[in-house]
């Protein structure tokens, strides 16, 4: 039987397709490797089905020619209802494009229709998965007792989801061979659409699926599965519904045209696959992002709503968490007005924008804000255990408040840790400008420094919360929440001056180092306080504090944990842009959702926390101009959105931007919220406010 081969430019790349009794059978192969990356027939990779739910049995084929000249092997398969032709060539990338094309032969229509490419490969539980911004190892870190995407074990337990959901649509899996070492194979959809007569959009879908002896990875023409369940879709957190509209329908003569690309290769280090997943997607895809707004006008709108936020009350001062001036009022049932002090409040942070304009712009009366907000928290923020501080204060009752944890207040670990971060900031940015500190601030990060010295669990490592006596929340816990401790210790030793905070930092991010990110099994998770995930903020200040570290001691091991974290996080960015329903408001208003980044396995939606600053100063630092483009580009896309004109975007209030942003059927497709806590104003302000003090940057 005869048999076809191409070489990809590097000649490091091989594919071979020989005829087989079933037809024509696909064999790939990295340099001169004897063992295929993979190896399966066409007969066995082609998914035909009608009627509902949706099957994958292999189409039945009548006939199979194949077709070559130096460039490219195409493949011809007949079936009774369809013609299918695959066409195989190696890119400039040394990465193999396979493009499908479906026709209809018949005369009638075939309604109800799902197609699809499977692709199986063999696993011996040694494997690790990940689907950008759904699936990181199964997610093990993920609570049992909510409703999360994962890859089951058992014919057809799996996940099938909308390419449009997917930042970088692709499935990869790595996976170790004997004496040969860690292998990865990704599969990436260049994602297209079928536009209906309505101006509904039709996507794809990809996804994999697990038996006891394989994964299959399938791209499908749109048909769904969650968890196993066919014409299922994840619509909200910890949420399903039934999804109808995942089949199509072929006239006569129609043709669907799907576009793949696939890589396959040699991971240096287990478990950092993804890695070549985002810089290979770089190169696939490479479309534009939106730059909607200047940097400088970015600041000033960003300016303007942290104004708006600014309340004082007899001794209290500071910046509310939500504001009752934009026109549907205050968006929070739960609380009154209050100020919050980490995670989704940042008053802190914005007490440091303010002084950082007040001071670069010689603006007084943001400095003397920023000294009654500080004082305020300094001051009466203290809980019965010396150093730990409380979160939350409100308003309207004077009091302070604590998160809930299991129904017990608690405080936060990684809230605390942020504002002590926060405060140290502050006084580094006075030291800065020759302002004299006050002693109580300083005495503040001392106090939280000493106590978070003897916080830490029998990992060495935070929990995600402390009980208001000091004791731990859970002690046996595993999670990245507890991070911005580590942090806060690492600026305690810069105002303070004290190694043993920096020494105890250097201990504490080992642990976590060897918990997370050795080798990945257990990924990144839990730093969303209301998600219990993984997500891609527990990768941020694993990120943050790598490189916080990097920045201490110049140490080459903290610029490599920093960097890999920086990859980690990249494959919750999306790099490419989705194409909205008709009528749609993101429709109508061009949004591009190419350097926004998704938030974790449980929340599938947009928003603008990422660490674009220091990606971008490390990119700086090191060299490293990709990352500095890269973070350029994200900023740059988190314009939009953003209230210009009173009645903008739902906002009233110059300056407000949406917390969530819906690129995909995560609370409706299309659309953003008004939801509008005020991290949103001080994450982007925040990182604007240093990327211009660094330089002149035209973004």
């Amino acid at each position: 039987m005869e048999l076809y081969s191409l070489l990809s430019a590097s000649r490091a790349r091989k594919l071979e397709v020989k005829e087989s009794t079933q037809g024509a059978e696909i064999s790939l192969y990295h340099q001169d490797e004897k063992i295929p990356y993979y190896k399966n027939d066409i007969q066995q990779m082609l998914v035909y089905s009608t009627g509902r739910p949706w099957h994958n049995h292999q189409l039945q084929l009548t006939s199979v020619a194949i077709h070559s000249n130096e460039e490219q092997i195409t493949i011809v398969a007949n079936a009774m209802q369809l013609r299918v032709t695959c066409t195989l060539l190696f890119n400039s990338h040394d990465l193999l494009e396979t493009i499908i094309e479906w026709e209809n032969v018949t005369s009638t229509i075939l309604n109800d229709v799902v197609v699809g490419v499977e692709w199986q490969l063999p696993i011996d539980g040694q494997e690790q998965i990940t689907i950008p911004h759904v699936i990181y190892n199964n997610n093990p870190s993920a609570d049992p007792d909510r409703l999360v995407p994962r890859l089951g074990v058992g014919t057809g337990q799996g996940l099938l989801c909308e390419e449009h959901r997917l930042p970088i649509p692709c499935v990869n899996m790595e996976w170790p061979v004997a004496a040969v070492g860690q292998r990865y194979f990704t599969l990436y959809s260049i994602p297209d659409y079928v536009e209906c007569e309505d101006g509904t959009i039709h996507y794809g879908s990809i996804g994999a699926y697990k038996d006891n002896t394989s994964l299959t990875i399938a791209t499908m023409s749109g048909a769904l599965m969650f968890n196993g369940e066919k014409d299922i879709v994840y619509v909200s957190k910890s949420q399903i519904a039934p999804y109808d509209q995942g089949y199509l329908n072929f006239e006569s003569g129609f043709t669907l045209k799907k576009h793949y690309v696939v890589d396959w290769g040699m991971v240096a280090q287990p478990g950092r696959a993804f890695v070549e997943v985002v810089h290979q997607a770089e190169k696939i895809f490479n479309v534009p992002t939106a730059t909607p707004l200047t940097l400088d006008e970015m600041i000033r709108l960003k300016t303007a709503a942290m104004d708006d936020r600014w309340r004082e009350a007899g001794a209290a001062a500071g910046y509310v968490k939500f504001n009752d001036r934009n026109s549907f009022g205050f968006p929070s049932k739960k609380h009154e007005l209050h100020f919050m002090y980490g995670w989704t409040g940042q008053a802190l942070k914005m007490a440091w924008c303010d002084a950082h304009l007040g001071f670069s712009e010689q603006q007084l009366e943001r400095i003397d804000r920023c000294e009654k907000a500080v004082n305020f928290y300094v001051n009466h923020s203290t809980s019965p255990v010396k150093g730990l501080r409380h979160s939350v204060y409100l308003l309207k009752s004077g009091q302070w408040d604590s998160f809930n944890w299991m129904q017990e207040k608690v405080i936060s670990s990684r809230a605390f840790g942020e504002t002590i971060s926060d405060l140290a900031d502050i006084i580094l940015l006075y030291r800065n400008y020759g302002r004299e500190v006050p002693a109580s601030w300083v005495s503040a990060v001392e106090e939280a420094a000493q106590f978070l010295l003897l916080a830490t669990t029998k990992d060495n490592i935070f929990p995600a919360a402390f009980r208001h006596d000091g004791s731990s929340v859970d002690p046996a816990s595993i999670t990245a929440a507890g991070i911005p401790c580590q942090i806060a210790l690492a600026k305690a030793y810069q105002v303070t001056n004290q190694e043993l905070y920096l020494e105890k930092a250097h201990h504490i991010l080992e642990s976590y180092y060897r918990l997370h990110a050795l080798t990945f099994e257990r990924p990144f998770a839990r730093s969303t306080l209301d998600a219990r995930c993984e997500d891609k903020e527990a990768g941020m200040f694993f990120f943050l504090a790598a490189y916080e570290m990097f920045v201490l001691t110049k140490e080459e091991r903290y610029q490599q944990w920093a960097e890999v974290a920086a990859e980690w996080q990249l494959t919750f960015v999306y790099v490419w842009n989705p194409v909205y329903d008709a009528g749609t408001s993101f429709a109508e208003a061009n949004f591009l959702a190419a350097g926004w980044p998704g938030v974790s396995v449980q929340n599938h939606h947009l928003d603008v926390f990422f660490p674009t600053y220091e990606v971008w100063q490390l990119g700086k630092w090191t060299g490293n101009e990709r990352f500095v483009k890269l973070a350029e580009k994200i900023f740059a896309a988190m314009g939009q959105g953003i209230c210009t004109t009173p009645g903008e975007w739902g906002f009233t209030v110059v300056g407000e931007q949406a917390e969530g942003f819906f690129q995909s059927n995560f609370q409706g497709r299309g659309r953003s919220n008004t939801w509008n806590p005020s991290w949103i104003i001080s994450e982007v302000l925040h990182h604007g406010l240093r990327i211009r003090a660094a330089s002149v940057v035209k973004i």
